[in-house]
This record gives C-alpha cells, structure tokens and sequence, in this order.
C-alpha cells in the first residue's frame, strides 16, 4: 500500500463529520421506509385479504427468529474488517470478510434445507384454508433459500459499515424498499396474484446481494478475488474461530435482548388478559419509534469504535461515547417532556377518551423509561467494539431471572400500570449497571462522564421538571397548558445554545455542513485526527 494510500485509510475512516452524516442519512431512511410501510400496509390488507398477509407476516417472523443463524458473524465482519482498514492491512481485511461471508453462506444454507423440508408441517400448524396451502408451502420454500442471500448481504453490510460507505448501504436500504413496494404495487394491479409477489420478493433479495457485494468490493478489493479463499485451512479455520467466539456472545444478546424487550407483554397477555393487551403495545410501539435516533447513530458507532480501539486511540473513543449521549439526550428530553405532560391528551385525541383512559398512564411511566433505556445501547455497542460482547450477554443473563419475577409482581398487583413500571425499572437498573461495568473496563473517567453529561444536562431537567409541575393540572389543549408547554420549550432551546452546547459542539457543527474539499485537498491537510470538532 502506497504512503498517501496508507494516510488516507488511517486519518478518513473515523471522523466526527463523517459519522454524524452517516448518521443522518441512517435517520432519513428510517423514517422513508417507516412510511412506505404505513402507506402500503391497508393496500395490501384490502388486496390480499388478511389470510395472505398474514402468510406474509409469518413467514417474516420465519426470516426474524432463523436471523440467530447469523452467529453475530455480520458483526465480527464489521469489527474485525475495521480494524483491519484503519490500520491500512487491506489484505488482512479481504481474509475477515471472506471468512465471514462463506461462514455465514453454508450456516444458512442448512437453515434454508431444514425450513424448506419442514414448510408441508409447518403449513399444518398455521391453520390455512386449503385453497392457498400450495401457496403458502411456495412461499416458505423461496423464503428458505432467501436466507443464505440475506444473510450473506449481512455479512457483506459489515465490511460497508466498516469502511464508513453509510451512503452506498442507505441507497441499497431504499432501492430494495422501494423494490419491495414496487413488487406489492404490481402484485395488486395484476388482480393479487401472490405468486407473483412471492417470486418478486425473492428476486429483491438477490438484488439486495448483488448491490451489497459492489459495495463491499469498493472497500475491499480483495473480495474480488476468490482464489484468495483457503477453505478450512489454517488461516480460515483461525478466523471462523475467533469471530465465532465474539459472534456467539453477540448472538446470545441478540436472542436475551428481544425476551427481556417483551416480556412483559406475555405476562399481561397471562395475568390481565389479551384484551387489556393493545392500551399497552400501542404506547410502547408509539415510543418505540424514538429508536430511530439512536439506531441511527449505532450502525456508525460500531465501526468507528473498533477502528479506533485497534489504533488505541481510547480519548477520542471517550469523546465520541460521551458526545453521542449528549446529543441523543438534547434530541430526546423535549419529545419526552411533551408526551409525559400530554401524552394522555393525544390518545385522546387520536384514539379516543377510552382508549386514553387505559393507556394515558402507561405512556407516561413507559417514556420515563424508555428515557433512559435508550442511553444503553451506547455502552453495549462499545463493549462490544472493543471485544468485550460476553459482558452484555452475562448482564443480560443475571438480568433475565429478576425481570420475570419483577414483572410478575408488579403485572399481578397494579396490572398494564404495573407492567410498565417493570419496564422502566429495569431499563434504568440496566443502563446504570452497564455504566458501572463499562467503567471498570475501559481507562475512561467517570467524572468527566459526569461533567459533560449529567451537569449541563441537568439543567434542561430542571427547566421541564418545573414546567411539568406548573402545568400539571390543566389540560393539553388549555391556553395556560401551551402557553407554558412553548414556554419551557423556548427556556430549553435558550439553555442548551448556552450551556450544553460548549464551544468544541459548535465547531464540530461549523465543519459538519461547511463545504466539502475535494480528496486531493484532504490527503495533502493536516490530518484531522487531532482536530476539535472530533
């Protein structure tokens, strides 16, 4: 690799511009596929009844639990092929990708043998009309063998996310939505024909590949080459090892997380009853879309982290894992403040007084919580950057027994109220003990933590604590209730200009929107690692 080569992998591939435009592009594609599907989701319903659907949303849920076949290898794919390009050995990270991809492939190929041979069975247990039974054991089948192609899209997704190509994966992201949506709009217009929409599907995974495989090469050149790929010698048997050992412990996160997630919904479906289920998943699901901030930023973290850690350049890590929670926190508390003083009074508005009536207070508890618990997947995603993803799945692990016993009590005496102050009590119970751990791994400072986050932060806290007071008993849609809603709003706006932002915020903002070089300019700058704004 040539000097001027060597400079540009090492100072371009983490930088604070670079991910927080990353990130963005993350959040806009979010919030566009979000859409389509809320736009598509009654046409389909109308066009292919809800039997149909259904199959289609089974079959889905298929492809979402059979994704532990992924073995956290699109994970390791991304950590290990960062590390690698930031230190400038593009060689080194064709072997990480390679070895994940083929790894991953034949993984799938099993899954998809074993589905696809057990689709007659499951058939049986989905309780289908026997007009579309031959449709349906169809749509298993191609989904089967949809999985080796989306899992090795995962793994090739990795190497993107290593190289920072954020652009190139939310292109692909919206081609293959649109695709998608495209293979739905014409499925309708020629009379539902599902079949047509089963194959569709099927052939907007390949593209998907295909896509992904073109972006990875852009990366990587050496997946170009296949000769390159040792087969279950040395080198190959040494990496399937090492990213097996860090994938499983990502993959157990990945199953304990979704548990400990909806736990709590089993146990009101058991203890309350299913109908009292909906003034629950409906406030949850509202909030729930507030992950787009931060899973948004945690695709580009990852990377960033890894890359970062292997130079061992922990200030910066610091720097980047503070900013982060700062920034997700200014977005969040003023969202927060209104659903917690008017959350009750929208229900109202958009579902009816019934229905708010039952779910006003879970809503305001679950915020509180939710709040919090979106600050964890910070310290998650970093421990896991920095090699260390068993001690998530070990918290996940001693977490897993108090929670069924927490939400059981609390369901059993205060019912969908209870269930979630269960909910909230864990969440911040997790983030503080993840906090705790994080500490004592990491040569972080927690006082400069506490500086940078809690103080400047806890004004904006106070500023709404006391509005929430003031306004506490007058109704959403009363004079005095927006007036001291806009009120706190504009004293929030006033302190973080003043007192959260600080002068390295405002300088990494100027350098984010200022005008970009061209890459001759940037290779013969000063390099940037040392700059403020990062």
């Amino acid at each position: 690799m040539t000097e001027i080569a060597e400079k540009a992998a090492k100072t371009e591939l983490v930088r604070g511009t670079r991910i927080a435009k990353n990130s963005a592009l993350n959040l806009v594609t979010g919030i566009l596929t979000s859409c389509l599907g809320l736009i598509f989701v009654p046409i389909m319903l109308h066009a292919f009844g809800t039997e149909l659907y259904g199959v289609l949303s089974v079959t889905w849920m298929v492809l979402g639990y059979l994704a532990w076949l992924d073995l956290g290898l699109s994970r390791a794919s991304a950590k290990f092929v960062a590390q690698e390009l930031v230190m400038g050995r593009l060689d080194e990270a064709a072997s990480w990708a390679w070895t994940a991809l083929l790894t991953q492939t034949l993984l799938a190929l099993a899954g998809a043998i074993i589905l696809s041979v057990c689709a007659p069975t499951v058939v049986k247990y989905l309780h289908v009309a026997t007009k579309n039974r031959t449709l349906v054991i169809l749509a298993l089948h191609l989904f089967a063998f949809s999985i080796p192609i989306s899992l090795a899209a995962r793994s090739l997704n990795g190497v993107l996310q290593a190289g920072q190509r954020f652009g190139w994966i939310n292109t692909l992201s919206v081609i293959t939505t649109i695709s998608t949506y495209i293979v739905y709009a014409l499925g309708i217009v020629l009379k539902a024909d599902f079949r047509f929409v089963i194959y569709g599907l099927f052939v907007a995974r390949f593209i998907e590949l295909v896509g992904a495989y073109l972006g990875a090469v852009s990366v990587v050149p050496g997946l170009k080459s296949f000769t390159r790929v040792k087969l279950f010698q040395k080198d190959y048997r040494s990496h399937v090892k090492t990213m097996i050992t860090y994938g499983s412990w990502v993959t157990v996160a990945s199953i304990l997380g979704p548990v400990l997630l909806t736990f709590d919904q089993w146990m009101i479906t058991i203890i309350v009853g299913v109908a009292l289920l909906p003034f629950y998943t409906v406030p949850f699901n509202l909030l729930m879309r507030l992950n787009l901030f931060s899973s948004s930023l945690l695709p580009t973290l990852f990377p960033s982290f890894s890359a970062l850690h292997a130079k061992g350049e922990w200030d910066r890590i610091e720097t980047f894992f503070i900013r982060a929670h700062r920034y997700l926190l200014i977005v969040l508390l003023p969202i927060l403040f209104v659903l917690l003083t008017s959350g009750p009074d929208v229900l109202r508005l958009w579902l009816g007084p019934t229905f708010a009536a039952q779910a006003g207070v879970p809503l305001q508890i679950l915020a509180f919580g939710f709040g919090i618990g979106m600050l964890a997947p910070f310290t998650g995603t970093l421990l896991e950057a920095v090699g260390r993803p068993d001690i998530l799945s070990k918290v996940y692990l001693v977490e897993l027994p108090l929670n069924i016993a927490t939400v059981y009590w609390f369901t059993k005496h205060y019912g969908i109220n209870g269930a979630a102050l269960s909910y909230t009590v864990r969440t911040i119970a997790e983030t503080v003990v993840l906090w705790i751990v994080l500490y004592r791994v990491v040569p972080f400072s927690a006082v400069k933590f506490a500086k940078q986050i809690f103080r400047p932060i806890g004004l904006s806290i106070a500023i709404f604590a006391i509005a929430a007071w003031a306004i506490g008993g007058f109704s959403a849609t009363s004079c005095s209730h927006v007036v001291g809603t806009t009120l706190a709003l504009v004293l929030y706006s006033g302190a973080v200009l003043t007192s959260v932002i600080d002068k390295r915020d405002r300088q990494f903002f100027v350098t984010l929107f200022r005008k970009q070089t061209t890459t001759s300019t940037k290779l013969n700058s000063p390099s940037p690692e040392n700059c403020s704004c990062d």
